[in-house]
């Protein structure tokens, strides 16, 4: 594992994505019920994105399952799921998550570019990424890997950030960051043309849009409040949701592997 590696696992094992989301013990129904919550209010694009309830007895990885939040949804609609993930604590979670509910899967500590090691858990119907290849370096062997271990004709789902956004935009000039922790050791944004290039012949994209501009106040949001900033809050719903629509920072694609 290269030094930039160990630090991206140690960021992720220090703070695992969505983990501050609850404020019942970590760990219980409670929690877990609270961090479903407050992120599928924050981003509906994700309960409608992933369409969890089409995977029914389907074989599901997901690489980068971090605490298990659409793991579980994966599961309780009926997916064969597997989880991957390079951050401990965030597997530790996820699969304290399924016990509580009682849902069946399997997680792996895999590095998404050790291909043997990905191969060794068979073929998939769906591998499906949210948030997490633009973290890691080394993009193209990434999508290399799940073309080898999707089956023909599979879906790749996956999010990554967006160049085009008002989120970049402000991280741009200063006034924004990657993530809601600080010095993540590791990200990048990407324009559709170079999601276009990065696929290649090997996958058809069926779809690519744009979702999402976080415009709560951050201290509120904190406080587990919904307060719209001021500058987004003077907007017209219809201003809202353009924003949203085209400078989005989340790029959803969906692609199917078709050589």
């Amino acid at each position: 594992m290269s030094n930039l590696e160990q630090e991206i696992k140690d960021y992720w094992n220090n703070q695992p994505c969505n983990v501050k989301h609850g404020t019942s013990e970590v760990g219980t129904r409670e929690f877990f019920n609270e961090v479903t919550a407050k992120r599928f209010r924050a981003e509906p694009h994700n309960l409608d994105f992933p369409q969890f309830h089409q995977y029914r007895g389907k074989r599901v990885l997901e690489i980068g399952c971090g605490i298990g939040t659409d793991a579980q949804q994966f599961a309780q609609n009926g997916a064969h799921y597997v989880g991957i993930d390079l951050s401990d604590e965030s597997l530790t979670l996820a699969k304290q998550r399924f016990e509580v509910f009682d849902l069946k899967g399997d997680f792996y500590n895999i590095d998404m570019t050790n291909l043997n090691e990905l191969k060794k858990l068979g073929t998939f119907d769906l591998v499906y990424l949210y948030g997490v290849i633009h973290h890691f370096p080394n993009i193209e062997k990434i999508i290399t890997n799940v073309h080898t271990v999707l089956n023909t004709g599979g879906e790749f789902k996956f999010m990554v950030y967006a160049k085009n956004s008002w989120k970049y935009a402000m991280i741009r000039k200063g006034l924004d960051q990657f993530e809601a922790q600080s010095n993540c050791p590791y990200a990048e944004a990407y324009t559709s043309e170079e999601i276009e290039q990065l696929l290649g012949k090997k996958f058809t994209i069926e779809r690519l849009r744009q979702a999402h501009c976080f415009m709560y106040n951050i201290d509120k949001y904190k406080e587990g409040k919904f307060e719209l900033e001021p500058w987004f809050e003077a907007m017209p719903e219809l201003m809202r949701e353009a924003v949203k629509e085209y400078l989005g920072w989340h790029l959803l694609v969906k692609a199917r592997k078709t050589l």
